[in-house]
Protein backbone atom coordinates (compact mmCIF):
# COMPACT_ATOMS: atom_id res chain seq x y z
CA UNK A 1 0.00 0.00 0.00
CA UNK A 2 1.64 3.20 -1.09
CA UNK A 3 2.38 5.70 1.49
CA UNK A 4 0.36 9.46 1.71
CA UNK A 5 3.58 11.25 1.40
CA UNK A 6 4.55 8.94 -1.88
CA UNK A 7 0.89 9.87 -3.02
CA UNK A 8 1.70 13.50 -2.41
CA UNK A 9 4.96 13.83 -3.92
CA UNK A 10 3.64 12.05 -6.93
CA UNK A 11 1.14 14.26 -7.60
CA UNK A 12 3.35 17.19 -6.53
CA UNK A 13 5.76 16.07 -9.62
CA UNK A 14 2.62 15.27 -12.01
CA UNK A 15 0.98 19.00 -11.88
CA UNK A 16 4.32 20.61 -11.74
CA UNK A 17 6.39 18.70 -14.30
CA UNK A 18 8.91 17.67 -11.39
CA UNK A 19 11.42 15.21 -12.61
CA UNK A 20 12.96 12.78 -9.68
CA UNK A 21 16.56 14.18 -10.74
CA UNK A 22 15.04 17.55 -9.75
CA UNK A 23 13.42 16.52 -6.42
CA UNK A 24 17.10 14.81 -5.35
CA UNK A 25 18.83 17.89 -6.03
CA UNK A 26 16.65 20.75 -4.34
CA UNK A 27 16.75 18.88 -1.17
CA UNK A 28 20.44 17.32 -1.22
CA UNK A 29 19.08 13.71 -1.67
CA UNK A 30 19.92 10.74 -3.57
CA UNK A 31 18.12 9.86 -6.63
CA UNK A 32 17.28 6.45 -5.65
CA UNK A 33 15.95 7.48 -1.94
CA UNK A 34 13.49 10.24 -3.29
CA UNK A 35 12.43 7.64 -5.72
CA UNK A 36 11.79 5.15 -2.71
CA UNK A 37 9.91 7.77 -1.20
CA UNK A 38 7.58 8.81 -4.08
CA UNK A 39 7.12 4.69 -4.51
CA UNK A 40 6.37 4.52 -1.04
CA UNK A 41 8.94 1.85 -0.33
CA UNK A 42 10.83 4.13 2.51
CA UNK A 43 9.30 6.90 4.92
CA UNK A 44 10.98 10.07 4.33
CA UNK A 45 12.96 11.17 7.69
CA UNK A 46 12.94 14.16 9.46
CA UNK A 47 15.94 16.00 7.56
CA UNK A 48 14.53 15.84 4.15
CA UNK A 49 10.99 15.96 4.88
CA UNK A 50 12.33 20.40 6.39
CA UNK A 51 14.61 19.84 3.12
CA UNK A 52 11.68 19.33 1.13
CA UNK A 53 9.18 22.11 2.96
CA UNK A 54 12.06 24.44 2.67
CA UNK A 55 12.05 24.16 -1.18
CA UNK A 56 8.33 23.31 -2.20
CA UNK A 57 5.66 24.57 0.48
CA UNK A 58 4.41 28.16 0.67
CA UNK A 59 2.23 28.01 3.14
CA UNK A 60 2.71 26.99 7.24
CA UNK A 61 -0.91 25.02 6.71
CA UNK A 62 0.41 23.37 4.09
CA UNK A 63 3.47 22.40 5.55
CA UNK A 64 2.02 21.33 8.71
CA UNK A 65 -0.24 18.92 6.23
CA UNK A 66 3.29 17.49 5.49
CA UNK A 67 4.37 16.71 8.94
CA UNK A 68 1.26 15.27 9.58
CA UNK A 69 1.13 12.92 6.47
CA UNK A 70 4.53 11.95 7.12
CA UNK A 71 3.54 11.61 10.94
CA UNK A 72 0.50 9.24 10.03
CA UNK A 73 2.75 7.18 7.40
CA UNK A 74 4.80 6.06 10.62
CA UNK A 75 2.26 5.01 13.06
CA UNK A 76 1.05 1.58 14.31
CA UNK A 77 -1.46 0.24 11.64
CA UNK A 78 -3.77 -0.57 14.65
CA UNK A 79 -4.03 3.41 15.13
CA UNK A 80 -4.30 4.06 11.33
CA UNK A 81 -7.30 2.18 11.71
CA UNK A 82 -8.59 4.47 14.44
CA UNK A 83 -7.39 7.71 12.82
CA UNK A 84 -9.16 6.96 9.64
CA UNK A 85 -12.38 5.49 11.64
CA UNK A 86 -12.73 8.97 13.33
CA UNK A 87 -12.11 10.66 10.38
CA UNK A 88 -15.24 9.03 8.95
CA UNK A 89 -17.81 9.50 11.61
CA UNK A 90 -18.93 12.75 13.70
CA UNK A 91 -16.80 11.78 16.80
CA UNK A 92 -15.67 15.04 18.10
CA UNK A 93 -12.32 13.37 18.95
CA UNK A 94 -10.47 14.14 15.78
CA UNK A 95 -6.99 13.14 15.11
CA UNK A 96 -4.50 15.56 15.43
CA UNK A 97 -0.68 16.15 15.10
CA UNK A 98 1.24 16.94 18.27
CA UNK A 99 5.02 17.12 19.25
CA UNK A 100 6.44 15.28 21.98
CA UNK A 101 9.96 15.93 23.43
CA UNK A 102 12.82 13.05 22.45
CA UNK A 103 14.67 13.05 26.13
CA UNK A 104 17.42 10.96 24.87
CA UNK A 105 18.15 7.05 24.48
CA UNK A 106 17.20 4.53 26.56
CA UNK A 107 19.11 0.68 26.02
CA UNK A 108 17.43 -2.32 26.01
CA UNK A 109 20.68 -3.56 26.39
CA UNK A 110 23.67 -1.50 28.42
CA UNK A 111 22.60 1.20 29.91
CA UNK A 112 22.69 4.90 28.86
CA UNK A 113 23.92 8.26 30.81
CA UNK A 114 22.07 10.25 28.62
CA UNK A 115 18.41 10.43 29.52
CA UNK A 116 16.77 13.34 30.16
CA UNK A 117 18.37 15.74 27.52
CA UNK A 118 15.95 17.17 25.49
CA UNK A 119 17.72 15.90 21.93
CA UNK A 120 14.70 17.18 19.64
CA UNK A 121 10.68 17.49 19.19
CA UNK A 122 9.26 14.51 17.49
CA UNK A 123 6.07 15.26 15.39
CA UNK A 124 3.35 12.12 15.49
CA UNK A 125 -0.26 11.52 14.78
CA UNK A 126 -2.33 11.11 18.08
CA UNK A 127 -6.00 9.86 18.10
CA UNK A 128 -7.02 12.01 19.53
CA UNK A 129 -4.01 13.99 21.72
CA UNK A 130 -6.20 13.79 24.79
CA UNK A 131 -5.03 10.08 25.45
CA UNK A 132 -1.56 10.60 25.47
CA UNK A 133 -0.94 12.72 28.66
CA UNK A 134 0.68 16.48 28.30
CA UNK A 135 3.95 15.24 29.94
CA UNK A 136 4.37 12.87 28.00
CA UNK A 137 7.69 12.30 26.40
CA UNK A 138 10.25 10.01 24.04
CA UNK A 139 12.63 7.71 24.00
CA UNK A 140 14.63 6.38 21.84
CA UNK A 141 15.23 2.47 21.99
CA UNK A 142 18.69 0.99 21.27
CA UNK A 143 20.00 -2.58 21.11
CA UNK A 144 17.67 -5.57 20.38
CA UNK A 145 17.52 -7.15 24.30
CA UNK A 146 13.75 -6.37 23.81
CA UNK A 147 12.90 -7.70 20.72
CA UNK A 148 10.46 -8.80 19.53
CA UNK A 149 8.45 -6.29 21.59
CA UNK A 150 9.94 -3.23 20.47
CA UNK A 151 13.65 -3.00 17.91
CA UNK A 152 16.48 -0.60 17.50
CA UNK A 153 15.96 2.57 16.77
CA UNK A 154 12.16 2.59 17.87
CA UNK A 155 10.68 5.52 19.26
CA UNK A 156 8.71 4.90 22.43
CA UNK A 157 5.78 7.31 24.50
CA UNK A 158 6.65 7.09 28.04
CA UNK A 159 3.61 8.28 30.10
CA UNK A 160 5.42 9.75 33.40
CA UNK A 161 4.84 7.98 36.90
CA UNK A 162 2.98 10.54 39.37
CA UNK A 163 4.80 8.19 41.86
CA UNK A 164 8.08 6.11 42.07
CA UNK A 165 7.53 2.96 40.77
CA UNK A 166 3.81 3.19 41.09
CA UNK A 167 1.51 0.34 39.18
CA UNK A 168 4.49 -1.02 36.80
CA UNK A 169 4.60 -4.69 37.85
CA UNK A 170 4.85 -6.44 34.25
CA UNK A 171 5.14 -3.36 32.28
CA UNK A 172 7.78 -2.19 30.32
CA UNK A 173 9.30 1.03 31.81
CA UNK A 174 12.38 3.50 31.24
CA UNK A 175 14.06 3.49 34.84
CA UNK A 176 17.47 4.36 35.83
CA UNK A 177 19.71 2.04 38.03
CA UNK A 178 23.42 4.06 38.60
CA UNK A 179 22.82 6.78 36.40
CA UNK A 180 22.40 4.62 33.76
CA UNK A 181 19.12 4.33 31.50
CA UNK A 182 17.48 0.89 30.69
CA UNK A 183 13.95 0.38 28.52
CA UNK A 184 13.27 -3.28 30.07
CA UNK A 185 9.99 -5.26 31.15
CA UNK A 186 9.39 -5.05 35.16
CA UNK A 187 8.90 -8.15 37.73
CA UNK A 188 8.01 -7.02 41.12
CA UNK A 189 8.43 -9.62 43.90
CA UNK A 190 8.46 -9.43 47.48
CA UNK A 191 12.31 -8.94 48.06
CA UNK A 192 13.32 -8.01 44.94
CA UNK A 193 12.51 -6.02 41.32
CA UNK A 194 14.07 -7.81 37.82
CA UNK A 195 14.61 -5.78 34.64
CA UNK A 196 14.12 -8.01 32.82
CA UNK A 197 14.68 -8.58 28.01
CA UNK A 198 11.73 -9.96 25.95
CA UNK A 199 14.97 -11.21 23.76
CA UNK A 200 14.60 -14.80 24.21
CA UNK A 201 18.43 -15.33 24.32
CA UNK A 202 18.73 -15.22 28.36
CA UNK A 203 22.40 -16.23 28.06
CA UNK A 204 23.28 -12.40 26.64
CA UNK A 205 20.14 -11.48 27.67
CA UNK A 206 19.84 -12.24 31.81
CA UNK A 207 17.73 -9.95 34.41
CA UNK A 208 18.97 -7.47 36.48
CA UNK A 209 18.43 -8.08 39.74
CA UNK A 210 17.92 -5.55 42.15
CA UNK A 211 17.73 -6.28 46.28
CA UNK A 212 17.95 -4.85 49.74
CA UNK A 213 19.67 -0.92 48.89
CA UNK A 214 20.43 -1.16 45.68
CA UNK A 215 16.76 -1.02 45.41
CA UNK A 216 16.77 2.90 46.44
CA UNK A 217 19.19 3.39 43.07
CA UNK A 218 16.51 2.56 40.83
CA UNK A 219 14.72 5.07 39.36
CA UNK A 220 11.36 4.44 36.90
CA UNK A 221 10.61 7.37 34.85
CA UNK A 222 7.53 5.92 33.36
CA UNK A 223 5.54 3.26 31.30
CA UNK A 224 5.54 2.54 27.65
CA UNK A 225 2.09 3.51 25.95
CA UNK A 226 3.14 2.57 22.39
CA UNK A 227 5.95 2.55 19.86
CA UNK A 228 6.48 4.04 16.68
CA UNK A 229 8.81 2.40 14.06
CA UNK A 230 11.07 5.13 12.70
CA UNK A 231 11.63 4.01 8.83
Amino acid sequence: MKTKFGSYLEKLMIKNNYTLEYIAKQTESSLSVVGHYRKGIRIPKDDFVERFIEKFIKTDKEADEIRYIVAYDRTPDLIKRKLDANLNTNDQKKAEIIKLPVLGKAAAGLGHVNFEDNTRMEVLASIPATEVPRDAFMVEVTGDSMFPTLSDGDLVIINPLKKHMQNIDGKVCVLSYHDQTYIKRVKINKNEIRLISDNSDKKQYSDIVIIGEELEYLKCHGSVIESRRKH
